[in-house]
């Protein structure tokens, strides 16, 4: 008996094949029925849409990131899904940071910032596969098949699934509750001269 193996992209659009009925494929690469290129789009559409939001295994704290030496602008990966900064009010504009305060892409030195990159697909945890395909699953049924009953079905599935990564979340993270805006706010709440965490 083989050891079972993470999940591959393959194996995903398979899962989103069979689940309206078609046959799995051997392959992603050559000419696709139709099928397979919209499973494989719906598949990578999830993937953004959930890595987006930021988890432990695609967010890196602290990256510093370097003003270029022709005009000073600091260009954003184009891998980066989210980009914050504690220290500089910045947002993405043109692929560039910009900052909001200064109203310049001008950076004269070095920023730290806490970044979201979207990963490919195979270097995600397999909990984190298993919640996108299935919700990927649900969006690629709704859209081809629109039964109600596969709905219901599926969106078990994908609660169940994002249970299962928001428990993977929160066994990774190492996160405090002092983490939380909410709760830091409950605990200075009455102390006017008490920073915010």
């Amino acid at each position: 008996m083989t050891k079972p193996a993470a999940m591959n992209e393959l194996e995903a659009v398979n899962v989103l094949l069979t689940t309206i009925g078609e046959q799995p494929v051997n392959t992603l690469t050559g000419n696709q029925t139709t099928d397979v290129t919209i499973a494989q789009q719906v598949l990578k559409e999830v993937s953004r849409e959930v890595q987006s939001s930021g988890w432990h295994f695609n967010t890196e704290h602290d990256v510093e990131l370097v003003p270029d030496s022709v005009d000073s602008h600091i260009t954003v990966p184009a891998d980066v899904a989210r980009i914050d900064s504690k220290y500089k009010n910045v947002v993405t504009r043109s692929g560039k940071l910009f900052d909001l305060v200064e109203r310049t892409y001008v950076f004269a030195d070095k920023l730290k910032c806490d970044i979201v990159y979207y990963q490919d697909f195979e270097v995600l945890p397999d909990v984190a596969k298993k919640y996108i395909a299935t919700r990927a699953s649900r969006i690629y049924a709704d859209r081809s098949l629109n039964s109600e009953s596969i709905h219901r079905m599926l969106m078990r599935d994908e609660q169940q699934a994002l249970v299962e990564l928001r428990h993977y979340e929160a066994e990774t993270a190492d996160h405090s509750m002092f983490d939380s805006y909410s709760v830091a706010r409950v605990l200075n709440r009455g102390h006017k001269r008490r920073v915010l965490l």
